[in-house]
């Protein structure tokens, strides 16, 4: 595969993950609004597709695309950085979606705040990705 595909790819992947941040987000501010509780939850399956599929593309292409360019390694630091803080990632998701399915179960009138912390943490995860990632610190 080209390098360019890889990184269409890999940036794609990417998006869809924002996405699910977006979503996680959005779901928990419609949640502390009563009225739009439960469609708001109604979507959290969703993002959590969304989250899993864009998770798993994304280090899947980049680290095919740390492979494939010949300027990089996978033990480049701003690599181990992001490898390292994609799995934080996806440990904080798993549990914004189990959050999320139980605050359904429960009957989608308020979510713990351990799952709106968990959030807050993941988007300030994604961030961390994406600046580690944008300016590559340590690149030659």
């Amino acid at each position: 595969m080209s390098y360019t595909t890889l990184l269409f790819l890999h940036v794609l992947s990417a998006f869809v993950m924002v996405t699910a941040v977006g979503m996680y987000v959005a779901i928990a501010v419609a949640v502390r609004g009563e009225r739009h509780a439960a469609p708001a939850l109604a979507l959290a399956p969703v993002a959590g597709l969304l989250w899993a599929v864009g998770g798993l593309a994304v280090i899947v292409f980049g680290i095919w695309l740390a492979l494939h360019v010949g300027q990089y390694s996978l033990t480049d630091g701003w690599i181990i950085a992001a490898i390292v803080l994609w799995v934080i990632g996806s440990g904080l998701g798993g549990r914004i979606s189990a959050g999320y399915r139980r605050a359904r179960a429960d009957g989608g009138m308020s979510l713990d705040s351990a799952t709106l912390t968990l959030t807050l943490l993941l988007v300030l995860t994604v961030v961390v990705i994406l600046i580690d990632m944008i300016y590559k610190p340590g690149a030659s």
